[in-house]
């Protein structure tokens, strides 16, 4: 029993933490830091939309605590899958199956629909044992109409990493757990501007 009692305060100041946290402004999935006046009228209405895989080409790894290239693609390799699997998901607790999500490759060129493109522009570091705190991601997002090449809505978003289990949260979650979990946050984020054209200032 005695083995038990670690993990089980563990838990329990996970919960107390997360319960703090939930009160100030870090509980906040995403911030808005500036985007497009107005919500684009044709984003709402549209049906399919090209999402190209997240950019991370701005990341330098070391910044991040990695040795190697090799050490932050390992941690990554996964969420571009995970990424694209969000939107069926998120669009379907949304009720707006009627809108199709179509990943593309970063160069692929694309003659209709509207592009869907995120820059992860800086990573901060803010999660640690004791405060649970969530990392942040800097993120420059654009809705781009591919017949005109107009673009109808961008964006600069910091979205977080926060997990709705607040045990994973303030606990036991490495680095590769988070980035998948602020991934599903970047696709959240975008189904809500798919679906209202625009983006709130913050969600909590």
């Amino acid at each position: 029993m005695m083995k038990r009692y670690p993990k089980l305060v563990s838990l329990l100041a996970g919960i107390f933490i997360w319960g703090i946290a939930a009160s100030c402004d870090a509980a906040a999935y995403y911030n808005t830091i500036e985007q497009s006046s107005g919500p684009s009228k044709q984003i709402k209405s549209a049906t399919e939309f090209k999402v190209k895989p997240m950019d991370f080409s701005a990341i330098n790894p070391k910044d991040l605590g990695y040795n190697t290239v090799e050490e932050w693609n390992a941690d990554r390799k996964d969420i571009p899958k995970a990424f694209v699997d969000s939107f069926p998901i998120l669009l379907k607790e949304a009720g707006m199956e009627s809108k199709k999500v179509i990943a593309i490759k970063r160069d692929e060129p694309v003659s209709k629909g509207i592009v869907v493109d995120v820059a992860v522009k800086n990573i901060i570091l803010k999660w640690n044992y004791f405060s649970g705190q969530p990392d942040e991601y800097v993120c420059n997002v654009s809705f781009t109409d591919a017949a005109s090449g107009q673009k109808l809505f961008t964006a600069i978003i910091n979205v977080n990493s926060r997990a709705g289990n607040p045990y994973a949260q303030a606990w036991g979650m490495g680095f590769s757990g988070r980035l998948q979990t602020a991934a599903y946050n970047i696709a959240w984020v975008l189904t809500k501007i798919m679906i209202q054209g625009k983006i709130e200032p913050a969600d909590y």
